[in-house]
């Protein structure tokens, strides 16, 4: 309950000298300054969360954790502007309905609301403050000495009415044994100004070609104050050909130099077969000596004496002989070789990075990872994509842990893509200045196109 009534707001204390103080005098100056804070929180804000108060499955080796959430710590304001103050983060026992069927939740809201209580604070275990009744009949003395704000965690089957003070923060999904399975961010409500936004819209519309090396950074600027809805949009699309198909004039320098090959050509050559031929008969002329016309041939009067002079017998001429049927051994015949070329092309392109080589085109997504702001919040997206009928275990591709989470590529690049993704609802701030949204992917072998649609207003 509330501490002060809410017309106290309207009081405040007048001071003078003299004046003789008593409790209800400092309560109506505490009432003042805590009713107009309260009057001044909803008169500009709409009830909902403030900051923080994330709704998150524990991860402890208890398996009493098993069937319970954390609910960190953040800010609140109820239907009449107090302050849901949660300076911890808190483990909150689920309670409810277990699902019917994987990703049907009915019920199992989280919610919190404000309590207030009235508490002894105690000093060397003696408690301080306690009630006393004078002798004399005179009023009443002591009383708590504290007024101890505090949240309270509910679990509700149906959305809270405006006046019921409750601020709904999660919706929570248990298996057959209560076992928290996950933890549904879409539901929370967020305080928003009264007042009508005077956010300047955004509109960004766009495709990108994505691998390994070139992710797509989408940055965006808020202007003007906070937003109301916070909608994108994602389909993954082929890989362009045209990385494969064109290229631009150049050319290749070739400067190589062949290998020496040696052989020894010496050889010799086998005659086989084959005759001169035959020039004919011949005869040879003769001198004689002068008035000697018949008889033999008449040499020198002295015998034994060698011809000094002419030769009596007469040379019949130059001649040939022509060989016949003579063949030669081929010892050169042909003489097949080959020379061996060794170098390289002249380097064409850039200098400081490699072509890919020996893999297949890329062509569709395999996966995507999703951060803004450079944290992660694909593991979110996946758990508002599941959350709608027929979608549960479409998109989410486990990683080594929640940061590693991915969105499915084949299911991304179906037509339909995700669908809305209220970014709002995914339990980040999104508040005045400038955001980055990445599109990565994960395998070093697979790309292909990511497009998007994000509307801010």
């Amino acid at each position: 309950m509330s501490a002060n009534k809410s017309d106290e707001a309207l009081q405040r204390l007048n001071y003078f000298n003299g004046q003789r103080l008593v409790a209800a005098d400092f309560r109506a100056e505490q009432g003042h300054h805590v009713g107009m804070r309260r009057v001044i929180n909803r008169s500009l804000y709409s009830p909902g969360i403030v900051v923080g108060l994330e709704v998150v499955p524990v991860v402890s080796n208890d398996p009493q954790d098993k069937h319970r959430v954390i609910v960190q710590r953040g800010l609140a304001f109820d239907n009449l502007g107090r302050e849901i103050f949660l300076p911890v983060d808190v483990k909150v026992q689920v309670m409810g309905a277990p699902r019917s069927a994987p990703g049907v939740v009915f019920g199992n809201l989280l919610v919190v609301s404000y309590s207030e209580t009235r508490q002894f604070p105690a000093q060397s275990q003696c408690t301080i403050g306690a009630p006393f009744q004078p002798c004399s009949g005179d009023l009443a003395w002591g009383a708590p000495t504290r007024i101890v704000a505090d949240a309270v965690f509910e679990f509700v089957d149906s959305w809270p009415s405006e006046d019921s003070g409750k601020i709904v923060l999660s919706q929570i999904e248990l298996d057959e044994k209560c076992t928290v399975v996950r933890t549904s961010p879409s539901v929370r409500r967020y305080a928003v100004p009264a007042k009508p936004q005077t956010v300047r819209p955004v509109s960004l519309e766009g495709e990108k070609d994505i691998d390994l090396q070139n992710s797509k950074s989408l940055t965006f600027h808020i202007i003007g104050g906070a937003p109301d809805t916070a909608l994108l949009y994602l389909r993954g699309m082929p890989f362009s050909t045209l990385y494969y198909t064109e290229l631009g004039k150049h050319i290749h320098h070739i400067d190589f130099v062949s290998e020496t090959v040696h052989h020894d050509f010496g050889h010799s050559h086998t005659v086989a077969g084959g005759n001169t031929d035959e020039q004919g008969e011949h005869t040879h002329n003769f001198i004689v000596d002068n008035g000697e016309t018949s008889g033999g041939i008449d040499v020198n009067d002295t015998n034994n004496n060698f011809v000094t002079g002419a030769n009596p017998i007469q040379p019949a001429g130059k001649h040939t002989h022509t060989l016949v049927g003579v063949t030669f051994s081929k010892e050169l015949g042909d003489w097949g070789h080959s020379h061996k070329v060794q170098g390289d092309t002249q380097g064409a392109g850039v200098s400081d990075l490699d072509a890919r080589n020996g893999k297949p085109a890329l062509k569709l997504l395999k996966d995507l990872i999703v951060r803004l702001d450079g944290v992660s919040i694909t593991s979110a997206i996946c758990d508002q994509l599941e959350a709608r009928a027929g979608q549960l275990g479409l998109w989410r591709v486990p990683g080594a842990g929640p940061a590693d989470v991915r969105l499915n590529g084949a299911t991304l690049s179906k037509a339909e893509g995700t669908g809305e993704i209220d970014l709002l609802k995914l339990g980040i701030e999104i508040g005045i200045g400038q955001h980055t949204l990445e599109f990565v992917v994960s395998d070093p072998d697979v790309g292909g196109q990511i497009q998007y649609n994000l509307y801010v207003s």
